[in-house]
Order: C-alpha cells, then structure tokens, then sequence
C-alpha cells in the first residue's frame, strides 16, 4: 500500500465509524425508549387491573352491608309484627313497615344474586328462604287464613324468628371471611 492509500483509508474508517456510531446510538436509544413504553404500558395496565379489582372488592362489600341491613331490618320488622298479632295489636302502619322492609331485602337480595360469590349466596338465600316462610306465615294468620303446611301457627313463627338469628349470624360470619375479615374472638 501506499503512503497516500493509507491516510485515505484511516481517515475512510474513520468517517464510517464516526456515522455507524451514531447510527448504533440511535438504535439503542430506541430500543431503550420502547422497552421503557412496554414497561410504562404494564404498569399501567396493572394499575387498571388493580383499581378494577379493588372497586369490585368495595362494590362487594357495600353489597354485604346493605344485605345485613335489610336482612336485620326485616327481621326485625317480623319479630315487631309477631308480637303485635300476638297481642291483637296490628296496625296498618306495622303492615306497611313490614313490606317496606320487605321490598328493601327483597332488592338487596337480588343485588346480591349478581355480586357476590356462589358460598356467600347459598347462605344468603337461606336466609331470604327463611324470611320469606315467616312472612308468609304471619300474612296468613294475620289475614285470618288457615296456615297451609302443618305447625304454621304464632308459637312456630316465634321459634323461627328466634332460630334466624344464628343463620344471620353465620350470614355474616361467612361475608366478613368472604372479603378477608378476620374472625370475632371472643
């Protein structure tokens, strides 16, 4: 090679280095720049993620208060009704409470039919099973009609508003486990 052929050539390298560097620079800034987006993008969606679950969890748990409410209201109502017609004391105002409370379960009721888990359901139907056959019954002896199934009468209605509470109370129990309470030590 010649003395003129290898400034040429040095300074040739030198060009192509300088421009594939610069080339290579950009590159990985891009690369950089998209793994820093992929990154930005799953955190962001597992923030979604994590929002969505937790309104899930929130909308739940008022589901379970609300439920509880209604359910203790129209228990409530029921015990208020059955010692009213024990004492030949109903009046219309009690009558409409007790549907009003009634209407209100009835609503929770079916607002948990479509929020809360399956274990939670079964309970919480057994319950408005329960609310319902007693209802039903001081209706009926309230009206004056005779009772429909065998043992329908003031005494029975009493026994199964008392019996309920242990099956609001497993209600519950099962609620608070649902979303993580711990239990109540006594």
């Amino acid at each position: 090679m010649s003395s003129t052929v290898v400034p040429l050539l040095i300074a040739f390298l030198g060009i192509v280095g300088t421009l594939a560097s610069g080339l290579m620079t950009q590159r990985l800034a891009e690369k950089v720049k998209s793994k820093e987006s992929d990154r930005a993008e799953r955190q962001r969606a597992e923030e979604r993620q994590y929002e969505t679950k937790r309104a899930t969890e929130e909308a739940v748990r008022a589901c379970y208060v609300m439920l509880n409410t209604a359910s203790l209201d129209y228990h409530s109502e029921l015990n208020n009704f059955w010692y009213a017609l024990r004492a030949g004391r109903v009046t219309d105002d009690l009558r409409s409470r007790l549907d009003d409370a009634r209407r209100e379960h009835r609503a929770r009721f079916s607002e948990a039919q479509m929020r809360v888990p399956d274990e939670v359901l079964a309970t919480a139907d057994d319950v408005h099973r329960r609310l319902s056959r007693i209802y039903g019954v001081l209706k009926r002896l309230d009206g004056g009609f005779p009772p429909r199934r065998e043992g329908e009468s003031l005494e029975e209605a009493h026994s199964q508003i008392v019996e309920l509470w242990d099956e609001l109370s497993e209600m519950r129990r099962i609620m608070r486990q649902s979303i993580g309470v711990p239990p109540h030590t006594a």
